[in-house]
């Protein structure tokens, strides 16, 4: 019998400002990682969390890479799925 996979949630958001905002969530509700577009910019900052940081054997698990830089929602939300993906299938093992 296989164990039923779960897919990451992805909660899309609006920030009062005019900000959006996407967030990914694995098991047991602990963000994996997110975007965020600030309304006075045209491109999206991609994130990982410490989930993810620390998920990785690193001298210093600590530090989390700086964000990335994105031209548009499509290609923030792709990464994101990505990285989730691979996490949580990491995570299974």
């Amino acid at each position: 019998m296989s164990t039923p996979t779960l897919a990451p949630v992805i909660v899309t958001t609006s920030d009062p400002d005019g900000g959006q905002r996407i967030s990914v969530f694995g098991a047991g509700r602990a963000e994996i990682c997110g975007a965020f577009k600030p309304a006075d910019r045209p491109y999206w900052l991609m994130y990982v969390t410490t989930t993810i940081a620390g998920a990785v054997d690193r001298s210093h698990p600590a530090v989390i890479p700086h964000r990335i830089q994105l031209p548009a929602q499509p290609d923030a939300q792709q990464w994101l799925e990505l990285i989730a993906g691979l996490y949580m299938k990491a995570a299974r093992r």
